[in-house]
């Protein structure tokens, strides 16, 4: 199974995940074959992306977050946020219905963080929880799983580890204070728009703080999380050790996904290229050692990944090499741009060949 972008899709594609709309209902499901008319129904409905089985990819993608348990956490985030909007002010919210649904959540946030810790493929079961044309609730879920990957490595417990996930999940919550049209602009933001953006930072924590029982740490992830390690970040321009280190896991995390997201204004970055940024960030804008662990964390190119390697063979990531994840396995397919027997190169044994991009056909097939 494998992600494409959805200008590939084509007729007879089988598609790979079931989708579902912003509501919970069903699009589409796994399975379908895919024709004209759902291509086109799928672009109507803003998907940039989808994930199919073809004969190279067969196999399926692990799921942590089962379907249902990602079902059940959009149910209760909804309804909180319906707590919230049927206020005519954040005064007046009914913060014994927010404390009902909050709790509910964090229980099955803590289940949940149990089996991300115990996963060794966190980033290819993203997947599981990007069949859902709802930004916000793919985003706090995959920042979520992101950050317990990074505190797994660095030695958190499993206490730490679930009062990060639980802030994790929360992080945003202050946005829905905010004008819907203003938080999907897909333009640059006018100084008073940057502004009223930034803000989000202290009416999340606020909300959090009046309204739930969650821990210290857990509510200010939601206010610091965009703080830098240079003192440019906001809402308190800290910097340095003077910032928690739970926040420092979300400020990567955070970006990360948002990079490689697919959003209205834009299409998703290539793992790896997500992964150079936040390396040439790194003391700058991202704690350089919590970077570090984050880069031996994540495989940016994740099996069945389609690539053209520097000496112009195609083919895909077939297994990863545990201890250098840039220098994967690949089951070759192509060469030149012509089809030949598949065969198997290990790219840990040759360092003058190198992954020069991810691609998403390969060039014998174009002319097919």
């Amino acid at each position: 199974m494998r992600r494409i972008p959805i200008e590939y899709a084509k007729e007879g594609d089988v598609l790979g995940k079931t989708l579902y709309n912003e509501m919970g209902g069903m699009l589409l499901k796994e399975g379908s074959n895919l024709n004209w008319y759902m291509i086109e129904k799928l672009k109507s409905y803003g998907y940039l992306s989808i994930y199919i089985k073809d004969k190279y990819t067969e196999e399926d993608i692990e799921e942590i977050i089962k379907p249902e348990v990602v079902n059940r956490i959009y149910s209760l985030q909804g309804s909180l946020n319906n707590v919230i909007r049927g206020s005519s002010n954040e005064n007046k919210i009914d913060s014994k219905k927010v404390r009902s649904h909050v709790k509910n959540l964090n229980e099955i946030i803590k289940e949940v963080a149990y089996d991300i810790v115990s996963s060794k493929n966190v980033l290819e079961n993203l997947a599981s929880i990007s069949i859902y044309d709802d930004y916000t609730l793919t985003h706090s879920l995959n920042m979520m799983m992101l950050s317990i990957v990074i505190a797994r490595d660095i030695g958190f417990n499993m206490n730490e580890i679930k009062s990060l996930a639980t802030g994790c999940v929360f992080h945003d919550i202050g946005k829905i204070f905010l004008p819907i049209e203003l938080i999907n602009k897909p333009g640059k933001f006018t100084d008073e728009e940057f502004s009223l953006v930034q803000s989000h930072t202290e009416k999340g924590y606020r909300f959090l703080t009046d309204h739930t029982d969650l821990s210290a740490v857990s509510r200010n992830i939601s206010l610091c999380h965009h703080e830098r390690e240079d003192g440019l970040g906001y809402p308190r321009g800290l910097k340095g050790d003077e910032i928690h280190i739970f926040n420092k896991i979300a400020s990567i995390s955070d970006v990360f996904d948002a990079l490689t997201s697919d959003r209205p204004y834009r299409r998703a970055v290539p793992l790896h290229d997500a992964m150079e940024y936040l390396l040439a960030s790194g003391g700058n804008h991202f704690d350089i050692d919590l970077i570090k662990v984050f880069s031996q964390s994540i495989n940016v190119f994740p099996k069945d990944t389609f690539v053209h390697l520097s000496d112009n063979r195609e083919g895909i990531v077939y297994e990863i090499n545990s201890e250098f994840h840039t220098r994967p396995k690949i089951k070759v397919y192509g060469e030149n741009g012509k089809k030949v027997a598949p065969y198997i190169i290990n790219l840990k044994e040759h360092n003058n060949i190198v992954i020069e991009k991810v691609i998403h056909v390969f060039s014998f097939d174009k002319t097919n």
